[in-house]
């Protein structure tokens, strides 16, 4: 075997280091190769989520589709301006559209409201703040009593003045909630209305009929009338004359409501609702 001179071991010697340098880059390279392209057990590789118009009806608490901001009903704010002191109210212009006729007509559909720039402002001077509060509170949660409220005690003159508003603002399901309300008010035990409240709502220019029937059959029906002719003073006469001629109906058909009745026929008072069809339960 020839003997190596000292330079050829020097230059052998740096030959092997640079191979294994070499080799431990192409290693090295090679790992982080495969590491790059594999995910570690356990943790999926993230990717971006994209917000589609369907959500998969396989899931129980799907949340509700997305909607196009032309379509939806909560798009741009309208104020509304309540009484003699301007109150203010915030309102979703296509939930007031829906569930009204006349903010239907008086608001526009403006494509504004698509790039945020929608702005409309409602005078209601002849309104009363605390009824239109209750309104956007239904409007918003599908109920006409508070938190610290029942239907049982909820007063009568408050019913009787949010129905007559949704009558005059053509809101047919606001109505139907509170013939829902007077139901379950009398079935819970309530008072039945004095005769100032009646009077209020058989003076009114509006013509309330179907609500009036409800309170007429209920009266017929559920009230002790020589107890309340006595202690409430002078009744309208019209709605006098509306509890003779349903007490003479039921005497001449020989026919008494039960009380489950009420609940189970309630849509007999109701009002028609061509936007918001009723759904019986």
């Amino acid at each position: 075997m020839p003997t190596q001179t000292p330079s050829q071991r020097r230059r052998s010697t740096d030959s092997t280091s640079v191979s294994g340098s070499t080799s431990s880059k192409a290693s090295a390279h090679k790992r982080k190769s495969v590491t790059s392209t594999t995910p570690v057990s356990g943790e999926p590789r993230k990717t971006k989520r994209i917000k589609t118009e369907k959500i998969s009806s396989t899931e129980p608490n799907a949340s509700k589709p997305v909607v196009m901001v032309e379509d939806s009903i909560y798009d741009a704010i309208v104020t509304i301006k309540v009484g003699e002191e301007a109150t203010s109210f915030g309102v979703h212009r296509g939930l007031l559209r829906q569930a009204s006729k006349s903010f239907r007509e008086g608001l526009a559909s403006s494509k504004g409201a698509e790039d945020g720039d929608f702005t409309q402002v409602v005078i209601m001077k002849e309104e009363d703040p605390e009824i239109f509060r209750r309104f956007k509170n239904w409007l918003y949660s599908e109920k006409l009593i508070s938190e610290s409220e029942t239907d049982k005690n909820l007063p009568w003159q408050v019913i009787i003045e949010v129905y007559s508003f949704a009558e005059r603002r053509g809101i047919p399901r606001l109505q139907n909630k509170c013939v829902d309300t007077v139901i379950k008010k009398i079935e819970d035990g309530g008072l039945f209305p004095g005769q100032a409240d009646v009077n209020t709502l058989w003076k009114r220019t509006t013509n309330s009929l179907r609500f009036r029937q409800l309170l007429l059959d209920l009266f017929a029906t559920r009230c002790n009338l020589r107890s309340a002719t006595t202690q409430n003073g002078s009744y309208h006469p019209q709605f006098l004359q509306g509890l003779v001629r349903v007490l003479y109906e039921m005497k001449e058909t020989r026919t008494i409501c039960i009380q489950e009745d009420f609940w189970q026929e309630r849509q007999d008072y109701y009002v028609a609702d061509n936007q918001n069809p009723v759904v019986i339960d």
